[in-house]
């Protein structure tokens, strides 16, 4: 069950990447009424439910503190059937919650959501319906989700320091966490380096989790900034199976909280992709893991 819902979850937020808000008037009909904790809500709307747009609505208000950007949501949501009313695979009930990072990177993918959650309080029930694409082959979802929690992300890893290795690039620390990368002299490794600067004590990161993470990138060849998540202001959040091979496999069997150095020769980066302001570049990451799930 946890594993179809993990699949549903991104799933609802690819489909409505670039929809805006909607009005409630179309989910007026929607009434969730609590029956405790960690048990399923109950859900009344009137069937059949078909809309043409996403919509995204909060129905009733939570009592806790007002969720803000940049912190992970905790939810709770159980899937109805729009045709029926039936409900079907829920997580009220199981050992853990379903997160979200309400960050830049939800922001830009699913700005509804976004929007939806920043200012909620805790405790707050949200009814979310999108339509089905004939298209692309889905079915209508229908969606009600509880607010269980918010939490703050941290911003820098916290993880036990590890001794640096001999001849890889060497990384000092501001007093906020932002790293400088000093390139070595000499020919840039031809296999991937992910070499541990902290150790955490977290979950350890599988290959096709969605991690938070802080990061800093410069060319092997010149030392120069590329990318940079510490210099824009906010951690970012992304699937280990969407990025370059260099992460999925630098970051894969780490533990939340390390501090992890890549060496990513163009193998493992952008290779020779025409066109690409890095192609044939050797790129260095300094990747901070902040969560997994």
């Amino acid at each position: 069950m946890r594993k179809v819902l993990a699949l549903l979850l991104p799933a609802l937020l690819l489909l409505t990447a670039c929809s805006g808000s909607s009005s409630s008037e179309p989910l007026s009909s929607v009434k969730v009424s609590s029956n405790g904790d960690n048990t399923v809500p109950t859900v009344e709307f009137d069937t059949p439910l078909s809309l043409d747009e996403p919509t995204l609505v909060r129905v009733n208000d939570g009592d806790g503190e007002e969720l803000t950007d940049g912190q992970t949501a905790s939810i709770r949501l159980v899937v109805l059937d729009p045709e029926s009313g039936e409900a079907g695979q829920e997580t009220y009930t199981a050992d853990t919650a379903e997160d979200i990072a309400v960050d830049e990177t939800l922001k830009q993918g699913n700005e509804q959501m976004y929007s939806a959650l920043v200012g909620a309080p805790v405790g707050s029930d949200f009814a979310y319906y999108v339509p089905g694409n004939d298209t692309a082959g889905t079915s209508p979802n229908f969606i009600v989700f509880t607010l269980a929690g918010a939490r703050d992300v941290p911003t820098r890893a916290w993880g036990t320091d590890v001794a640096p290795v001999d001849g890889l690039p060497t990384v000092t620390l501001a007093e906020d966490g932002k790293p400088t990368i000093t390139i070595p002299e000499g020919e840039a490794p031809t296999e991937l380096v992910a070499q541990e600067l902290k150790t955490g004590d977290g979950a350890v990161v599988e290959a096709d989790d969605t991690v938070t993470v802080q990061y800093h990138g410069v060319k092997y060849s010149d030392g120069s900034v590329f990318d940079s998540s510490w210099e824009r202001g906010s951690s970012t959040s992304f699937g280990l199976n969407q990025v370059i091979s260099a992460w999925t496999d630098g970051l894969a069997g780490k533990k939340v909280g390390s501090q992890v150095l890549i060496v990513a020769p163009p193998a493992t980066a952008y290779g020779a992709s025409e066109g690409n302001e890095l192609q044939n570049e050797t790129l260095v990451f300094v990747v901070d893991i902040l969560e997994a799930k």
